[in-house]
C-alpha cells in the first residue's frame, strides 16, 4: 500500500509527503505485527484488516489535498497502535488464546483502531463540500484521546491478567514477578478495579522479601491507594488488610520513608478504631505496631512507652474465651517491647529488669513451667543480664536459672519436653560463659535426689534453692540430658540413648532393693542384683555412687555368714564376686573360694541352711567349668563328697539331705564329661549310690555303665558280702542291657548264674532272680525258647527235690514254683512257633511233679496247675523292664 503511493507521488525527501508516508508505513508494520499476534492467539478478526487497508489507502489518496490533517492522523494512529502492539507482546501462546478477557481486550482494541480509521476516512469524504481541515483534526484529536485513556485501561487490565496468570503457575518465583513488574509500563490507572485486588495483595505481599527494591514500594503504594477506596468493594478480610498494612510499614521502613511511616500508623490506628472499636484485638494489634515505629524516634518514644503501658495494664475480660489467649500473646509482646526500649535508654534501663521478672513470674502462674513462652520470659531475663556490665548481672541470671530448673523438675514429667528445655538452658550457660557452673549445679541437684536427704541445695554462686522433697528419679531425664550438653556430648538419638539408661537403671535399682530386702532369696542372687548395678554406675563413671553402693552389698554380704568365718575369706569371695559375676567367663578361683567358704560354714559352724545356700550357688559355676576346668571341678566335687560322707549322724536332718542330694548332683555333672580315671573307692556307698539313682533317672545309661563296671571290676578289693556282689553284677547287667550291648549282658550274666548254681544251687533265691532275669532278657530279644528252658530248667529241679528233706523252704518253693509256672504258661500260649520238640503232655507232666514236690502244702497247686493249653489260670509276662530305682540296695550292700 505505502509503496504504490510513494511510487505515484515520488515525494521529496523530507517533505511533509514524505513524513506521511513514513508514518503510514510505521502504522502498517505495526497493524500487520497486531494481526499476527491475534493469529497467533487464534482471535477472529473478521474483515479489519481489508476495512483498514481499504481506508488507508484513500487516506493517502487525500494525502496532496490534506496533508496536514493525514499527517495529523497518521501520527496519532501510529501512537496507538504502538500501545496495542506493546501489549501483543505479552501474549503467550500456550495459555493466552484460551483466556476470554484476553481476547475482550484485543478485540475491544482492535474495534477502536478500526472504527477511527473507517469513521475518518468518510468524514474525509464527506468534507468535499469545504468543511476546514484543522475541524476534522480537532475531531479525531479529541477522538484518540478517548480511545487512549480507554487503551490505557486495557493496557492495565492486560497487565492484571498477566499477574492472575502469575499467581496461578506453579513456580511463584519472586525474581521473575520483579521482572514482569519491571516490563510493565505506566499503568495508567490511580486505582487497581475492585475484582483484581485480591491478586495485587498476592503480588505485593510476595514481594516483602524483595521490600528495598523499588518497585516494591511502588507496587504497595498503588495497592494502599487501591485499599482506601475499593476495600468495601471486595471480599477483603480485617486480617488481609493488617498483613498488608504491615509489610507496607517494613517497605516503607527500607526506603527510609520514616515520615510517611508514622503518618501511615496514625491514619491505619484511627481507621481501625472508628470500623472496629477499641475492643478488638486488631485496634490492639495497630497501637503496637504504631508504637513500634515511635521507639524509633528519638523525640516521640515516650509515646511508645505510654501506649505499652496502657496495652499492659488493659483489662481483657471483655474479650470472648477463644481470643483470650492472643490477647495474652500480645501482651507478652508489649512487656518485651517495653523492656527493650526501657533497656535501649539509659534513664529507663532499671525498669527493664523489673518488667522482664514480673513477666516472666506470672507467666509461671498462669502456664506450666515447660510452656514456650515461660522459656522465651527466661530467655529474655537472662539476655537482659548478659548485656549490662556491671558486676553481679551474670550471678543473677545464674540464679534465676536455677531456681526455674528446681522448679521445672518438681512440675513437669515429659521426657521429650524436658529434654528440650534442658538443651535450651545449656544454651543459656554456654552464652554466659558458665558451663563449669552449670554442671556442678546440676551434679549437686543429682547426688540430693540419689541420696535422698531433701536438704536445702546450694547453688554455685551461694544462692539457697528450696527444698527437694518432691523430686525424684523421675527428673533424670533432664539432670542426665542437661549435664551431657553442658559437657558437650551432644549425639544423634540422644535422648533415646538417656531414657534407656535411666529405664536400665531404674530396673537395676529396683532389682537390688528388692534383694536387700527379701532375706529368704539365695545370697547370689541378691549379690547378682548388686553387682549388675555396681557395673552400670561404674560404666556411667559414676565412681561416688558405685562405691557407697559397694559398702551396702559388703555389708548385706558380711552379715549373711556366721561371725565366726574369717572376715578375710569372705572378703575375697566378695571381691571376686564383684569382679567376676557380671561376666560371661568367670574365674575358676571364685568357684574354689566359694567351695572353700561353704565348706567352713558346713564343718566349723554347722550352719547348714547359709551353708546350701553357697553350694547352690556353687553349682551353678560347676556346670560352666565341667567343661573348661574338668579336672579341677572332679576333685572340688569330690571334695565335697567326701565332706559329707564324714556326716552320717546328722542324715535325718532335712536340709543336710538337701545338701547330699546337691552334692550328688555336682558329682553327677562333673562326672558326666571327660573320661573316667577317678577312683570311686575313696566315694561313700550312700553318696555313690545317690549318683546311680540320679544317672537312671536321666537315662545317661552310658555313664552309668562305666561307673557299675568300674565297681565290679573293683570288686575283689571291697568288704562286700555276696548279696551286695551279686546285686552289683545283676544292675550292671541290666545297664549294659539298656545300653544296648545285649550280648555282653547276657554273657556276664549267665557267668554270674553259672557261679550261684554251683555255690548255692539251682533254686536258691539269688540263683532264681538271676535266671529269671536271664529269661526276660531272651524273651525281651524274642528268643522265646531259651527262655522257656530256663523256666522249664527250674521246674525240673524243684520236682527232683526230695521231700523229706528239711533243709528247703517250702514257703519259697511254692513261691517259685507258682511264679515259674505263670511264666512257663505264658510262655507256651504267646510264642507256639512250631519248633517245640516237647509236647503239651511233658508240659503237664513237668508241672504235675513240680506242684507233687511241694507234698501238698499249698492247697491251690493243682487248681492254678491246671490244664495248660486252655487260656484260665493267672500267667506273668516275662519282658525286662526299665527299673524305676536304679540304686543299689543298701540293706544288701551293708
Amino acid at each position: 500500500m505505502v509503496t504504490n503511493e510513494r511510487l505515484r507521488y515520488m515525494p521529496d525527501k523530507g517533505s511533509r509527503l514524505d513524513k506521511i508516508l513514513k508514518k503510514a508505513e510505521s502504522f502498517g508494520v505495526k497493524f500487520d505485527k497486531l494481526m499476527a499476534a491475534m493469529k497467533m492467539i487464534e482471535m477472529p478478526t473478521y474483515e479489519s484488516s481489508a476495512l483498514v487497508l481499504s481506508s488507508c489507502k484513500n487516506l493517502l489518496g487525500l494525502a496532496g489535498k490534506y496533508s496536514y490533517a493525514v499527517e495529523r492522523f497518521f501520527t496519532v494512529l501510529d501512537e496507538a497502535m504502538a500501545v496495542i502492539v506493546g501489549m501483543s507482546k505479552r501474549l503467550d501462546r500456550q495459555h493466552d488464546h484460551s483466556h476470554h478477557r484476553i481476547y475482550n481486550i484485543f478485540q475491544s482494541s482492535l474495534a477502536m483502531v478500526v472504527d477511527i480509521v473507517v469513521d475518518i476516512t468518510a468524514s474525509f469524504g464527506i468534507s468535499k463540500g469545504g468543511v476546514n481541515e484543522r475541524t476534522i483534526v480537532t475531531q479525531f484529536e479529541s477522538r484518540f484521546e478517548v480511545i487512549m485513556v480507554r487503551l490505557s485501561q486495557l493496557r492495565a487490565e492486560l497487565y492484571l491478567q498477566t499477574l492472575v496468570r502469575w499467581c496461578d503457575g506453579d513456580s511463584c518465583s519472586t525474581d521473575t514477578l520483579i521482572l514482569l513488574l519491571q516490563g510493565f509500563e505506566d499503568f495508567g490507572l490511580e486505582t487497581c478495579p475492585p475484582a483484581y485486588l485480591h491478586i495485587l495483595i498476592k503480588v505485593c505481599l510476595s514481594l516483602s522479601s524483595h521490600g528495598e527494591h523499588a518497585e516494591s514500594l511502588k507496587w504497595f503504594q498503588f495497592l494502599w491507594t487501591s485499599l482506601e477506596k475499593h476495600r468495601h468493594d471486595c471480599e477483603i478480610s480485617y486480617e488481609q488488610w493488617f498483613e498488608v498494612y504491615q509489610e507496607y510499614l517494613i517497605v516503607l521502613g527500607l526506603h527510609e520513608n520514616f515520615s510517611e511511616r508514622i503518618h501511615l500508623a496514625e491514619e491505619f490506628q484511627s481507621l481501625v478504631l472508628i470500623e472496629l472499636g477499641s475492643k478488638h484485638l486488631l485496634y490492639l494489634r495497630a497501637r503496637i505496631e504504631f508504637a513500634k515505629i515511635l521507639e524509633l524516634d528519638s523525640v516521640r518514644y515516650t509515646e511508645a512507652v505510654t501506649i505499652y503501658e496502657e496495652l499492659g495494664h488493659f483489662d481483657f475480660h471483655g474479650f470472648e474465651d477463644c481470643y483470650r489467649e492472643e490477647f495474652m500473646a500480645l501482651i507478652e509482646i508489649t512487656k518485651y517491647r517495653l523492656s527493650l526500649l526501657f533497656e535501649s535508654h539509659p534513664e529507663m534501663s532499671h525498669r527493664a529488669e523489673i518488667l522482664l521478672i514480673d513477666s516472666f513470674t506470672n507467666l509461671k502462674l498462669e502456664l506450666c513451667c515447660s510452656d514456650e513462652r515461660v522459656i522465651i520470659a527466661l530467655t529474655r531475663i537472662i539476655e537482659y543480664h548478659r548485656k549490662q556490665k556491671r558486676q553481679g548481672s551474670i550471678s543473677a541470671a545464674i540464679k534465676v536459672i536455677e531456681e526455674y530448673v528446681l522448679e521445672l523438675l518438681v512440675e513437669e514429667r515429659n521426657e521429650v519436653i524436658l529434654f528440650r528445655v534442658a538443651r535450651t538452658l545449656a544454651k543459656l550457660y554456654r552464652e554466659l560463659s558458665s558451663v563449669e557452673i552449670g554442671i556442678k549445679f546440676i551434679q549437686h541437684v543429682r547426688d540430693q535426689v540419689l541420696g535422698g536427704q531433701n536438704t536445702v541445695v546450694e547453688g554455685h554462686c551461694g544462692f539457697g534453692h528450696g527444698q527437694l522433697a518432691q523430686l525424684d528419679r523421675r527428673c533424670f531425664v533432664f539432670i542426665h540430658s542437661f549435664e551431657q550438653l553442658l559437657c558437650g556430648y551432644e549425639r544423634e538419638k540422644m535422648l533415646d540413648e538417656i531414657i534407656r539408661d535411666i529405664y536400665t537403671e531404674a530396673c537395676l535399682y529396683e532389682a537390688w532393693s528388692v534383694s536387700l530386702h527379701q532375706y529368704k532369696r539365695d545370697i547370689h542372687v541378691r549379690l547378682a542384683a548388686g553387682a549388675r548395678l555396681v557395673a552400670f554406675l561404674d560404666q556411667k563413671g559414676r565412681h561416688t555412687e558405685m562405691r557407697q553402693l559397694r559398702n551396702e552389698i559388703w555389708e548385706m554380704f558380711k552379715d549373711i555368714a556366721p561371725g565366726s568365718i574369717s572376715t578375710e575369706s569372705m572378703w575375697q569371695l566378695f571381691e571376686l564376686t564383684m569382679a567376676n559375676i557380671h561376666k560371661k567367663t568367670v574365674s575358676f578361683t571364685l568357684l574354689e573360694c566359694l567351695v572353700d567358704v561353704g565348706l567352713a560354714i558346713f564343718t566349723k559352724v554347722r550352719d547348714y541352711s547359709v551353708a546350701l545356700q553357697f553350694f547352690r550357688w556353687s553349682q551353678i559355676y560347676f556346670n560352666h567349668f565341667t567343661r573348661t576346668e574338668h579336672s579341677r571341678a572332679v576333685a572340688l566335687a569330690f571334695r565335697i563328697s567326701e565332706c559329707f560322707s564324714r556326716r552320717q549322724g546328722v542324715s535325718t536332718d532335712v536340709i543336710f539331705i538337701e545338701l547330699q542330694a546337691i552334692s550328688s548332683e555336682i558329682l553327677v555333672e562333673v562326672l558326666k564329661v571327660g573320661h573316667l580315671d577317678m577312683d570311686f573307692s575313696s566315694i561313700p556307698f550312700n553318696q555313690l549310690n545317690a549318683i546311680i539313682r540320679l544317672l537312671g533317672q536321666r537315662k545317661n545309661f552310658s555313664m552309668l555303665e562305666r561307673i557299675l563296671q568300674c565297681l565290679w571290676d573293683t570288686r575283689m578289693s571291697r568288704n562286700w558280702s555276696g548279696a551286695a556282689t551279686v546285686a552289683t553284677g545283676r544292675r550292671l547287667c541290666e545297664v549294659k542291657f539298656a545300653a544296648g550291648h545285649q550280648t555282653s549282658a547276657l554273657v556276664l550274666l549267665e557267668s554270674i548264674c553259672y557261679n550261684l548254681r554251683d555255690v548255692y544251687g539251682s533254686i536258691h533265691r539269688l540263683t532264681v532272680e538271676c535266671e529269671t532275669l536271664r529269661a526276660s532278657f531272651h524273651n525281651t530279644c524274642g528268643n522265646h525258647r531259651a527262655a522257656r528252658d530256663i523256666h522249664v530248667h527250674l521246674l525240673e529241679q524243684v520236682a527232683q527235690l526230695d521231700l523229706n528233706d528239711s533243709m528247703h523252704d517250702q514257703e519259697h518253693l511254692s513261691g517259685l514254683v507258682h511264679d515259674q509256672a505263670r511264666r512257663l504258661k505264658w510262655a507256651y500260649e504267646n510264642h507256639q512257633t512250631g519248633d517245640d520238640e516237647k509236647e503239651e503232655s511233658f508240659y503237664r507232666s513237668l508241672l504235675s511233679k513240680a506242684s507233687g514236690s511241694l507234698g501238698g502244702c499249698d492247697g491251690h497247686s493243682h487248681y492254678e496247675m491246671g490244664d495248660i493249653t486252655m487260656m484260665g489260670g493267672e500267667k506273668t509276662e516275662t519282658k525286662w523292664e526299665l527299673p524305676e530305682d536304679w540304686s543299689l540296695p543298701i540293706n544288701e550292700i551293708s
